[in-house]
């Protein structure tokens, strides 16, 4: 599914059933597998991904144990095993979860506007970023924040512009794009933004036709 940073996926030449498929890191088991079939909902429907995301947040832990040596490394099964440790993980099980219910998902991978900001002035500043889903239900794309259990119905998949975030990749899973590890990620979005040209993002440097998702209500 990933080309490349910045390239979008090209929605009209592949059937929604290529993102079904498992990656690396978000390969499946028997366990995923009973708990995807247990969630109510069915591959047309929103009340499968809220389905989801109740489960994790209601029977899934919460791992403060090493989480930056964890974070970014891990596949859904090892997740899954020992707890989650923010937004990236949380997506990684979701999407490996909802694939399973055969609900063709993408995982968006974003930084925060404020923090390019800084980068570019040079202010030294901690790496910001945040991990969505896109989700094919009912015909169209919808635009899912798992962790914070929201969802955009009114979504352009187009637009790499959400809200407060930029768009930077769309794949798989992490793993797909060649970054495994806290520090590989850090590495790499000062590396793409650092001189980057920010008005490539269309529109430039705006919050675009993507509602801010903060905004939706839960």
């Amino acid at each position: 599914m990933f080309k490349r940073f910045f390239e979008n996926i090209d929605y009209e030449k592949l059937d929604e059933k290529e993102f079904i498929k498992e990656g690396e890191q978000t390969k499946s088991n028997e366990r995923i597998r009973k708990i995807a079939k247990n969630i109510y909902g069915d591959n047309n429907s929103v009340n499968s991904i809220i389905g989801i995301i109740y489960w994790i947040k209601e029977y899934f832990g919460h791992s403060k144990k090493d989480r930056e040596k964890l974070k970014f490394n891990r596949t859904a099964i090892e997740i899954l095993e020992n707890g989650y440790t923010g937004c990236s993980d949380f997506a990684i099980l979701f999407e490996t979860i909802a694939r399973e219910k055969q609900i063709p998902t993408i995982h968006v991978q974003t930084v925060k506007k404020i923090y390019v900001q800084k980068l570019q002035e040079g202010k030294e500043t901690v790496t910001e970023g945040h991990h969505f889903c896109e989700c094919y239900i009912k015909g169209k794309w919808i635009l899912v924040d798992p962790i914070n259990e929201k969802i955009l119905i009114d979504y352009d998949k187009n637009d790499f512009n959400i809200g407060k975030y930029y768009v930077f990749s769309k794949s798989t899973d992490i793993f797909e794009t060649g970054i495994k590890g806290i520090k590989e990620n850090n590495h790499k979005i000062e590396e793409l933004f650092l001189d980057f040209d920010i008005k490539k993002f269309h529109p430039a440097n705006d919050i675009g036709k993507n509602k801010d998702i903060e905004d939706v209500e839960r």
